[in-house]
Formats: C-alpha cells, structure tokens, sequence
C-alpha cells in the first residue's frame, strides 16, 4: 500500500491508501447542545443563575458577561468536561458558541478561557452561593401552574474525594479517605435537586441538614400554605433536632432508624415469628411487621416506630424506621420508605458519575460550593432534556446515556449573511429522537425571569 501523510496513521485498510486527518471546517462534536440550550431558554436557569452573582469586574475590560461565563461553563459539564482547562480548546467550538450566544466564525468571537473561568470560580462570594441556592428554590416552585397537594422530599449525601489541600477537607473514617461530604435534598417525583450543600469532610451525615429543613418548609409553604410535606432519609438523618424541626413545622417523616438494644428487645417476639414461618416455608424467607412506641433517653415522649423482621437463609435482617405517619406498617416500609433508594440514591449517581460532581479540586471551600451549584444548573437542564425525551427510548434514560446519544453528535457549521447552517450527520441514528426532543423543548412554558 502507498504510504500517505495522514494525521492519524492506520494500516488495516487495503483498497486504497486511508488518509485520516483533522478538517479545517467549523465542525463540532457536541451537537446537542443546542437542545440543551433550548431548554435552558425555556427554563432560564443559567441567565438567573448569573443574576445572583455579584460583579466584581471593571465595566470598562468586560470581554464576557456573567450569564455567558455561567452558560459557558454548564454546557461544558453537560457535554463531559469538567475541567476549567477544557475551555482552552472549545472557547473555538461553533456549538457552543452558538448556545452562548455568539456567532459561530471561525478565530473570532471566542468564549472564554481557563483563567476567565476560574476566576468566576474563586471570585463567587458566600453571599452569591446562598442567593443562587434561593433562585433553585424559587424556579422549582414557579415550575408549577397550581400548587401541588404533596411534596415529598429525600435526603442523602455522598463522598467527594479530595486530593489536595482544599479548605475544610478533612479524613472520613467510614469512607477511609480526604474528603468532602455533599448533602442532596431533591424533590423524589420529578428527581429536582431543591438543596446541593457542601460540607466539611469529617461531618456527621446529617449536620447541618436540620437549618436546610428549616430554611427549605419556610420558603415552599410561603408559596404553597396547604402543601403536604414528607421528609424520608436513611438512619444517618434520624437526629433529634432534625425531627423536632419537622414536627415543629407539621411535617411528616418518614427516616430509617439504627438498631439498639432496646430496640432488639422490643423485635425479638416478632423476629422469633418470623423464623418459625421461615422454617416452615419453601424459600426459608419470611417477612413480618408491627410497629411500637419508642423513646430514646433524651426524648421528651415516645413515636412511632416501625419495625420489619424478616429472617433470611443466612439469619435475622431487622430494620426500623421512625415516623409520625399513621400509615400501616408494611405499606409505609414497603410501598414508600424503599422507593427512597431510586429517588435519592439515583440522582445522586448521576450527579457524581455523570456531571463528575465530585470534580472539587478549589482550594477555596466557597469555590467548590459554587462548582457544586454549576453542577447543579447541568442536573436541572439534564432533567429536563429527559423530560422532552417523552415517546423516545430515552424517557428513562440516565445521563451518561443521554449525553453518548443525545449531546454527542457530529455537526457542520456555516456563517452567511443570512442565517447560520448547522449541518448533522447524515446517517445519525437518533434523529427522530432528536427531532422529538425539539419539539417538546419549543412547547414548554416559558419561565420568563421576575
């Protein structure tokens, strides 16, 4: 075979010489941004996440204005880069100034650069992080045309290694590393992340979560007065005061409860029940309920707690839950405390795994919370892609799996007088999905800024 000068060197091919090499045509490979950045139109979450930023920069040197550089930075971690570095290379790319509201020629209106991008990082004050952790709140309840009669509420965290000598990063002996620990409220129908708090990495998993219940009933009932609220959390958030905040504010919970001695004496009757019908059983399972009241040293007066015992091949599984519903015992256990995996642990994955949430490499500990409230924006525009995917194979689908099918896409763009010509593949295999998506992006409800 003929060698030929070729960028990307292969000998597989026979027919003739296969010569591979980088165009020099305005392409990208991020086309569905632009679908994203319809949603964002719709939903203006980055134009009102930039308002809550306070500019610190001289009117006079301003290249790029706070809701491109809020824009810039969201569109990038949805499209998989998380790394201000990355900016450098698609500063250039026409997609993305397309959805930055720029046009898209060739060496000229460039978005910005990796130092432009970490200086909004670390210039973010705490102030600006609390009034976008406000504007979060506010866009969920303005979402709704009429208030909803339930609004149930899950709580989880998670582990954010650390690597460096980042602020407030401390060794976790459970997790048995440097980190951070991140704590999510979000709403469990719809899977909106209401409050991303960052914390300190030797934190208990439920400190601080008892002023975020406290702030969070107070903003949703001055919106909503009638709303029924529920709290459901695994054991770590069993703590006193946070249920004396949700009590205090007539709100229900349901929160996973530890095992203790009192506890074990208390079960042991119906544990033994359920090892009998185990042994007379084909499958040597069993599962039994009831439900007692119960108070720990330093409660006031006994709740309610619910108490499953279930005996398995390979023993005793007992588990409780406190709660101050009057629901029955099983119902409660099986057909809604369980359902906190999917709607708590499931974002949580996302969020870490797919918009690399746990990318916090700031020293400043108010600049990594501000890179956890951008990951936020992406979760919030990813929800609502999926949303538009209704009727498409990607109804369910997760957000690494959205971003391969939907974000990454090979696309042509061309400037003229008249219009800009963006050009996808000719044989791209979701473009039905994609026209549907459209479609159901352009007839979403504006939710114009107030």
């Amino acid at each position: 075979m003929t060698a030929c000068e070729t960028e990307l060197p292969f000998d597989f091919y026979q027919p003739r010489p296969l010569d591979v090499r980088f165009s020099d045509l305005e392409l990208s490979s991020d086309a569905g941004i632009l679908l994203v950045r319809q949603a964002d139109e719709r939903l203006q979450v980055c134009a009102g996440f930039a308002n809550c930023i306070e500019e610190w920069r001289d009117p006079a040197k301003i290249t790029h204005s706070l809701e491109q550089l809020v824009s810039q930075r969201v569109y990038q971690l949805i499209g998989g880069y998380e790394d201000a570095n990355d900016s450098n290379h698609l500063r250039h790319d026409p997609i993305y100034k397309i959805a930055c509201g720029r046009l898209p020629e060739a060496g000229q209106n460039l978005l910005a650069s990796q130092p432009t991008i970490t200086r909004l990082e670390n210039q973010v004050s705490k102030r600006d992080n609390s009034r976008i952790r406000r504007f979060y709140v506010d866009r969920f309840i303005e979402s709704y045309a009429q208030a909803p009669t339930q609004v149930v509420l899950d709580i989880d965290g998670w582990d954010a290694p650390t690597y460096g000598e980042q602020q407030l990063s401390f060794f976790h002996g459970y997790y048995g590393h440097r980190m951070y620990y991140p704590v999510l409220i979000n709403e469990a129908s719809s899977g909106y992340p209401l409050v991303l708090q960052l914390r300190a990495g030797n934190s208990h998993p439920g400190k601080g979560v008892a002023g975020l219940l406290r702030w969070l009933f107070w903003r949703l009932r001055r919106a909503w007065p009638e709303v029924e609220i529920i709290v459901r959390a695994d054991s770590g958030f069993s703590l006193p005061e946070i249920v004396t905040v949700c009590e205090r504010a007539k709100v229900g919970y349901v929160l996973g409860y530890r095992r203790n001695a009192v506890l074990e004496r208390k079960i042991q009757p119906l544990l033994e029940q359920a090892r009998v019908v185990a042994c007379l059983s084909d499958s040597g399972k069993a599962r039994l309920f009831d439900d007692v009241y119960y108070a720990a040293g330093s409660w006031e007066y006994p709740r309610r707690m619910v108490m499953k015992a279930e005996w398995l091949p390979k023993g005793p599984n007992p588990r409780f839950v406190l709660t101050n519903l009057d629901w029955p015992a099983q119902a409660l256990y099986d057909q809604f405390y369980v359902q906190r995996g999917a709607a708590s642990e499931h974002p949580i994955k996302e969020l870490k795994l797919g918009l690399q949430a746990k990318r916090l490499s700031c020293h400043q500990f108010v600049a990594n919370q501000f890179r956890l409230l951008l990951t936020q924006a992406a979760y919030v525009l990813m929800l609502t892609l999926r949303r538009a995917a209704a009727g498409t194979d990607f109804a369910q689908a997760q957000v690494p799996r959205l971003r391969t099918a939907i974000i990454k896409g090979a696309a042509r763009v061309r400037v003229s007088v008249r219009r800009v010509l963006v050009e996808l593949a000719a044989f791209c295999p979701v473009a039905k999905a994609l026209q549907t998506i459209a479609r159901n992006l352009m007839a979403l409800p504006s939710l114009a800024l107030s």
